[in-house]
């Protein structure tokens, strides 16, 4: 002890064994992110569903895939869920994303009064929420008798989706999910590219933390 400032003390340090064990075990970790985060976010497991839920932010070439779906399926009719639009909805015929995906749609050739939109409201957080609640609402008013719905998604966005939707309209309703691919990136090689990175590690940590506490 030095005039009282400096006291000697035993601290606890890892071996190089220890840190050689972390640092193989965190380059295993990464490397099953990189090759299977995308993967495993990308999930495609539909049900025979009597409902058809798509999500109303989706890109055109989305929609008029999911309109072929409907097409292929046994489906009753189908849901478009989102949003008020911020912009464009005085050109476009709608004010929210539900709409204006109904509206694309009845144009890829499903008959219109088989297309229904179920618009949510807005929200800057919890979005996804929102719209699922929406449906959830409309289900239970107009169609409390529905046991299975197929979702409709895009990419890595998909395992998120339905775990969430699946919350939301609880165990009385089978949820299934169908991926459409994402052609802003490549899945196998999502890193190469910022909106891959940028996306996928997004909805990994949306999904772990849904999965931890139950809600976005």
């Amino acid at each position: 002890m030095l005039f009282g400032l400096v006291i000697k003390r035993t601290a606890w340090c890892l071996t190089w064994r220890a840190w050689l064990a972390a640092a193989i075990f965190g380059s295993a970790a990464l490397w099953a992110l990189i090759q299977g985060g995308a993967s495993f976010l990308c999930a495609t497991e539909p049900v025979e569903a009597q409902v058809l839920i798509v999500e109303g932010w989706l890109p055109d070439y989305a929609l008029k895939d999911a309109g072929e779906e409907f097409a292929r399926g046994k489906y009753r009719y189908v849901l478009t869920a989102g949003g008020p639009l911020l912009g464009g909805y005085y050109l476009s015929g709608g004010k929210t994303s539900a709409e204006l995906a109904a509206l694309s749609l009845i144009r890829f050739g499903v008959a219109s009064n088989l297309v229904v939109p179920v618009p949510g409201p807005a929200g800057w957080r919890e979005r996804g929420l929102l719209h699922a609640v929406a449906v959830r609402q409309w289900i239970a008013a107009n169609a409390p008798e529905l046991q299975k719905v197929n979702v409709y998604s895009l990419g890595v966005h998909a395992r998120r989706t339905r775990l969430l939707f699946q919350q939301v309209l609880g165990p009385e309703i089978k949820v299934g999910i169908i991926a459409h691919p994402d052609n802003a990136f490549v899945p196998g090689r999502w890193w190469t590219s910022s909106e891959g990175v940028r996306t996928v590690l997004s909805e990994l940590h949306g999904y772990l933390w849904m999965r931890l506490f139950g809600r976005p």
